[in-house]
């Protein structure tokens, strides 16, 4: 490995930190506000290192979720992650060691910068040190932000709603370049219906059900799209 190398996978890392950073920090914080040790905010994103799911753990930790919801929702809310497996270059990683790491680092961001563009050539060496890189990114920033939530006042509150605003973001991005709201419409029909089954029904099941439904819905209409296009051929 040379310098020339290090330096342009830092550069290739410099956008991941401009995500992870604030959404570290605002990690960090979070998990003290909640009540939580600080050490667990560096300590989940070291061991867990998936940005939405750790924001959840929280909410999980604090209001006892049933482990079929939190297993349920963290499959859903990385299910994604299958399909990014399929196209991600694991063959340029010769050691055992790195196609492990390759597997548990794999994130949306890094998976965008090596299987889309020109960097779809990285070599091994070169995919391994950007996770790692964006790993250190991501620890380092939980690590302050909960470092800096010790100092914070307790009347200070509203660090988890980073993750929130991020996706309702992109939401309201996706849906202006969008030619139809159709996700939004299902989005909608989730939420009316989780939130008549968690107030009638079953307790602590909104974030399940709301899934669920959104999965089946979004499902359905592949699976005609797919009928379709054989119906064409």
């Amino acid at each position: 490995m040379n310098i020339k190398k290090l330096i342009y996978v830092f550069k290739l890392t410099l956008p991941i930190a401009t995500a992870y950073i604030p959404l570290g920090l605002a990690l960090g914080a979070f998990v003290v506000s909640s009540g939580i040790d600080w050490f667990f905010a560096p300590l989940a994103a070291l061991i867990i290192f998936a940005g939405s799911i750790e924001f959840l753990v929280v909410s999980f930790i604090l209001f006892d979720l049933p482990l079929i919801t939190i297993a349920w929702t963290t499959l859903v809310v990385n299910f994604r992650h299958i399909f990014y497996g399929l196209s991600f270059p694991l063959t340029s990683l010769s050691h055992p060691l790195q196609k492990i790491y390759g597997v548990f680092a794999l994130t949306d961001e890094t998976y965008a910068i090596t299987c889309v563009g020109d960097n779809t050539k990285l070599d091994g060496v070169s995919i391994t040190l950007l996770q790692i890189i964006s790993h250190i990114w991501w620890v380092g920033a939980t690590c302050i932000g909960a470092l800096l939530g010790t100092f914070l006042p307790s009347s200070i509150t509203g660090f988890e709603f980073a993750l929130t605003a991020m996706f309702l973001t992109l939401a309201i991005d996706a849906a202006r370049k969008s030619a139809e709201n159709k996700l939004i419409f299902y989005a909608l029909i989730s939420g009316v219906l989780a939130w008549c089954v968690e107030f009638y029904f079953i307790k602590s099941s909104f974030l399940f059900i709301g899934l669920l439904c959104y999965l089946i819905l979004v499902s359905k209409d592949y699976r005609n799209e797919q009928n379709m296009e054989y119906i064409d051929v």
